[in-house]
């Protein structure tokens, strides 16, 4: 995990902090191309978009390619997704277009990445992933980090945390504050803000999801006056264990013989991390005991769903009986 979170004083203004300007590119005055809008949506994530286990995805730096450093740096990073997700990323020359991944590296188009098999329909003319502030000193900070792991996030599927739709069980944002910030500092207008910030993800648009997870690599900065609680989010520039629970059961590494026992222990990890209990875990175990990688994502998205329904039928119970609406 990263930052702690603090709690900002009550009508504290809302301004510009000194991190703000090392943020996805949803906050960064990125002028997206046609369909861009609707990739940036991250731990989210959407089945159709995720890549097949155990694949390897080739990488290539495009121009402008960075310099060796910035390069070196996606190297060893992208190393730590590598650990928990069965994924491999193979990167080939320069300039390559072929690649499934094209990074750039153009400091005037802020950071952003298209999300997992998106890529694949991007006209092999454009890049589809850019950072615009990996330094080109040797040593790999916190910033550098962050924003590596976070792009290639996107990048192998997941979507930004901040829209999950179990967000109001943590966070109940203050619209006007989100909109007077985000007009402000990006020069987006209302529906722009609801569409990047403000609105959740339908159930349709997602797969797999938790409860909000604000030590996530997806989610958002948020500065404490925009929501009731008061709590400032700052840029996570580690992976949580959320993030590593799911990589780890959407891209599992099935192994057999003296393997085996490892892998499962894996399994059995994230489910414990994630809380999954009952027939979930059951079911998830069987999936994987079969080899079946699929099985093992649909039954992951059933408990998330089954997740979300507990947690609305509790909130329910709460509401206080002088504001049901009688008919």
């Amino acid at each position: 995990m990263s930052s702690a979170h603090h709690t900002a004083r009550p009508g504290e203004v809302i301004d510009n902090p000194d991190w703000y300007s090392r943020c996805c590119t949803d906050l960064a005055n990125h002028k997206p191309q046609p369909g861009r809008m609707g990739a940036m949506k991250a731990v989210l994530t959407n089945a159709s978009r995720l890549w097949n286990n155990g694949q390897t995805l080739t990488v290539s730096f495009v121009r402008p390619a960075g310099t060796k450093t910035q390069q070196d740096k996606v190297k060893e990073v992208v190393k730590e997704w590598e650990k928990y997700a069965n994924l491999k990323f193979q990167f080939l020359g320069n300039n390559n277009r072929n690649a499934n991944i094209r990074i750039a590296f153009d400091p005037e188009d802020g950071s952003w990445s298209y999300v997992g098999r998106d890529n694949l329909s991007i006209p092999k003319t454009q890049n589809t992933m850019n950072f615009g502030w990996v330094r080109t000193q040797a040593d790999i900070d916190e910033d550098d980090r962050g924003v590596i792991l976070h792009e290639f996030g996107h990048a192998i599927g997941y979507l930004h945390e901040h829209q999950s739709p179990r967000r109001a069980e943590k966070l109940t944002l203050k619209e006007k504050a989100v909109i007077e910030y985000y007009t402000r500092t990006q020069g987006w207008d209302e529906k722009t803000v609801r569409q990047q910030i403000l609105n959740v993800y339908n159930l349709q648009d997602i797969s797999n999801f938790s409860i909000i997870d604000l030590t996530s690599i997806m989610m958002y900065f948020m500065p404490g006056a925009m929501n009731e609680e008061n709590i400032d989010v700052p840029p996570n520039n580690a992976l949580s264990p959320y993030d590593k629970a799911f990589a780890a059961l959407n891209y599992p590494f099935i192994a057999e013989g003296a393997n085996a026992e490892a892998s499962n222990a894996k399994v059995e990890a994230a489910l414990a991390t994630l809380g999954v209990q009952d027939e979930f875990k059951q079911s998830i175990l069987a999936e994987f005991a079969q080899k079946d990688w699929e099985g093992v994502r649909a039954e992951f998205t059933r408990w998330s769903v089954n997740e979300k329904a507990l947690a609305e039928k509790e909130k329910a119970k709460e509401t206080p009986a002088s504001l049901v609406v009688q008919e």
